[in-house]
């Protein structure tokens, strides 16, 4: 029987994981629905659609899919030989930066420009960002993709009822709003591409900064309350 300890839930940690998958589905929902139907987190989609594709002699995003899973690939292999180097071990919110900037960059690019220049720097840039963030609270778990975390879920609470371990229940609550968060981040995104259509995108460094400002303003006003009590 597997028994997991007793962890205590870091706010900060599960407040950052949400806010990943929120962005992860975000940005997926963009690119498929703005930018040539690819994802750029979700890798089990695009093998998905590019081998029905070649099943049905429908090649014509192929390229753009095939290149757009190696991109994901190739950041994760960069970062994961270059992280140390980069200090992401240390600070790992630093892999953040890359998607920012060219998120910022990307809502500005009409949508004449070739899918092809778009969406496979940013699945470069999720690959980043999912190999740096792997936990939370020391729970694995997977910021870019769901199905990892969907039977992450169900395997903590159907270990939950097998052996009323309380541990396992705040596991399996965890992963369920980790889904939520990226459900969420889907949802909106959909609905923004409406109004917003290839502008949309600019929502990623805009939350960014704000998630970055109250990250700052928690940490000050902690550090305030801590030595006001010393006083």
């Amino acid at each position: 029987m597997r028994l997991l300890p007793m962890r205590k839930i870091s706010r900060h940690s599960k407040r950052l994981a949400l806010f990943l998958t929120f962005c992860a589905g975000y940005v997926d929902a963009y690119t498929f629905i703005v930018r040539g139907n690819t994802l750029v987190a979700g890798q089990t989609g695009n093998v998905v659609f590019l081998s029905v594709g070649i099943v049905q002699k429908n090649l014509a995003d192929a390229e753009l899919k095939i290149l757009t899973l190696l991109s994901f690939m190739l950041g994760v292999f960069m970062l994961t030989i270059y992280k140390e180097k980069l200090r992401i071990v240390k600070k790992p919110i630093l892999s953040l930066v890359p998607l920012a900037i060219l998120s910022l960059i990307i809502g500005f690019i009409p949508l004449s420009v070739d899918n092809i220049f778009i969406v496979p720097p940013l699945a470069f840039c999720m690959g980043l960002v999912t190999t740096a963030f792997g936990e939370v609270s020391g729970i694995a778990y997977n910021n870019a993709f769901m199905t990892g975390n969907i039977k992450r879920t169900m395997l903590a609470f159907g270990e939950y009822v097998r052996t009323k371990h309380t541990a396992f229940l705040l596991e399996g609550l965890i992963f369920v709003s980790l889904l939520i968060s990226f459900i969420l981040g889907v949802v909106f995104s959909a609905y923004l591409t409406i109004v917003f259509n290839e502008k949309t995108i600019l929502g990623v460094p805009i939350m960014m900064s704000i998630f970055y400002l109250s990250m700052f303003l928690s940490a000050w006003q902690k550090k305030s309350t801590k030595t006001l009590n010393f006083e």
